[in-house]
């Protein structure tokens, strides 16, 4: 297993990101603005002083960076956990400078001893409030959810259980907040050149008859069959888009899993499947295998390349997983279609860039006490698990609604 990297919280790096902030928000996010909706910052400073895990949507790889953003409006700094891999990017340079940032490694779906003992540490210290993206990857959709992991009950549940032998009146509270990302201008007259250039790469022949709706659904057709082709699929005339969706997703976990000799929860959902399968496969790619001869040294690294190459499948799998037939029914915001058609970008050209300035609002929930709970986590652990993920799910899915309710957004024709 990859070994567990520990916060190392520097101040002055800390300091120095905060004040750096315009400047990443500028270059980095595309001349990006945040915002807390209405009265948040106000209602989050209420929590001042007590011990908080936040939850945030995880639908951006910048969502660290509007986090950062918000724990300088409210005066506070966080600590974070992240997914170990990312500390590895960069030669290690990354992982060196979060950890300096406050965060800490996690083993994704995994029982990560170490990782699970530094949340309840900080938890119990209460010096500073902890972020924790429940859903476990980033969806890349700005108004569906992933379904939640139960850890970050189960981890709040665990360092309360802590703290009680010590501070048995104090209470422990879970704070959603909804992320979402709107351009602050009109971007509508960029689909048709941005499709254009997806269906050249497609072989699609462009009929400017169609609406952008009908194109992209053509391009989506596109990349699908050729994925259907690529893992030897063959649905039936007959068979539904989501079928086939669902169907693709489903075969190309199993041929992971076939060759790495993993059985598959029969019941389980495609997020699940992800997790096991990186979790299986980080584990060999990461094994500690210095001590072995230098020939079962040179096949062990020729497989761990295999491997490698599977990570593209799960990205692949994790790109799609929000995404179903009817996803784009009209009314269509410009910020649904672009979601979809950066999947596309990335499926067919590998990235995409962001397409213009952003306004990044954040809508602040309502504090989830769970010592309120507490007495009766201990009589029936399971059920009241899945009653706060349910209850953080729900407070993160109006939330987003909310901040649509409050703005004026640009649809697609």
């Amino acid at each position: 297993m990859l070994d567990f990297r520990a916060p190392l919280d520097n101040s002055l790096i800390i300091g120095g990101a905060k004040l750096l902030l315009p400047e990443i928000l500028r270059v980095r996010m595309a001349d990006a603005e945040i915002k807390v909706i209405g009265d948040g910052v106000d209602r989050f400073k209420e929590l001042a002083g007590k011990r908080t895990v936040l939850c945030p949507n995880h639908s951006n790889r910048h969502d660290p960076e509007v986090m950062l953003a918000l724990s300088s409006m409210v005066k506070e700094d966080f600590n974070f956990i992240a997914a170990r891999e990312v500390f590895d990017w960069n030669h290690g340079l990354n992982g060196w400078f979060l950890q300096r940032m406050g965060c800490y490694s996690v083993v994704r779906g995994a029982v990560d001893r170490e990782s699970f003992k530094t949340t309840k540490r900080l938890l119990v210290e209460g010096k500073k409030k902890l972020v924790l993206f429940p859903e476990g990857e980033i969806s890349k959709q700005n108004d569906v959810l992933l379904p939640l992991e139960s850890g970050v009950a189960q981890l709040g549940f665990m360092a309360l259980d802590e703290l009680q032998k010590i501070k048995p009146d104090e209470p422990l509270f879970i704070l959603p907040i909804a992320i979402k990302y709107t351009y602050k201008g009109d971007l509508t007259h960029y689909l048709p050149e941005l499709l254009q250039k997806i269906e050249s790469h497609l072989g699609i022949k462009c009929d400017t008859a169609d609406t952008i709706y009908q194109r992209v659904r053509n391009a989506a057709q596109v990349v699908l069959k050729t994925l259907e082709d690529e893992y030897n699929l063959h649905p039936k005339p007959e068979t539904s888009l989501d079928e086939r969706i669902n169907g693709l997703k489903s075969q190309a976990l199993k041929i992971i899993a076939e060759y790495l000799d993993v059985d598959l929860p029969a019941d389980g959902r495609h997020l699940e499947w992800v997790r096991i399968l990186r979790n299986t496969m980080d584990d060999y790619i990461y094994a500690d295998h210095d001590s072995l001869p230098p020939y079962q040294r040179q096949i062990h690294e020729e497989k761990s390349e295999k491997i490698r190459g599977f990570y593209k499948d799960l990205d692949r799998v994790v790109n799609f997983i929000a995404i179903y037939d009817g996803y784009l029914a009209p009314p269509i915001s410009q910020e649904r279609m672009l979601s979809v058609l950066e999947l596309i970008e990335i499926e067919v050209f590998g990235n995409a860039k962001i397409k213009g300035p952003r306004l990044i609002l954040i809508d602040i929930g309502n504090p989830i006490d769970l010592l309120s709970v507490f007495s009766e986590y201990k009589k029936h652990k399971r059920t009241v698990i899945e009653k706060i993920c349910l209850e953080i799910s729900s407070q993160l899915i109006s939330r987003l609604c909310e901040i649509d309710r409050q703005r004026t957004p640009v649809y697609v024709n």
